[in-house]
């Protein structure tokens, strides 16, 4: 795995993100210290960052906030889907029985199928 996409993981997975007063992730996002806003024109959005580097280079600069303002929607679906599974497959723990590994080969196929819809 390369460092950068190690990075925008470990920003998940440390829950260093939050969403602003009411206002949609899918909107504005709070990463770290810094906010990404989405603004959307006729034709085309752009994302804006509070971050030194945004201000230095202008907005055109793609920042690891940015990067993972893009991310976040693909990660958060990903997580409570593999949250949904790991729910399912400990509640299977309780009953005794053998399960057929079909089932679990089915569900991570349908993932699969999820994510590259």
């Amino acid at each position: 795995m390369d460092k950068q996409t190690k990075h925008l993981l470990e920003l998940y997975g440390q829950k260093r993100f939050s969403q602003i007063e009411n206002i949609p992730t899918n909107k504005m996002l709070k990463i770290d210290s810094e906010k990404v806003t989405q603004l959307i024109k006729k034709n085309h959005s752009i994302l804006i960052c509070t971050c030194e580097s945004s201000g230095k280079t202008g907005h055109n600069s793609f920042c690891r906030h940015k990067q993972f303002f893009i991310m976040f929607p693909l990660l958060e679906s990903l997580n409570q889907k593999l949250n949904k599974l790991i729910e399912d497959y400990e509640s299977y723990t309780n009953i005794k029985g053998k399960f057929d590994p079909y089932v679990f080969l089915n569900d991570l196929k349908n993932l699969k199928r999820t994510l590259l819809k």
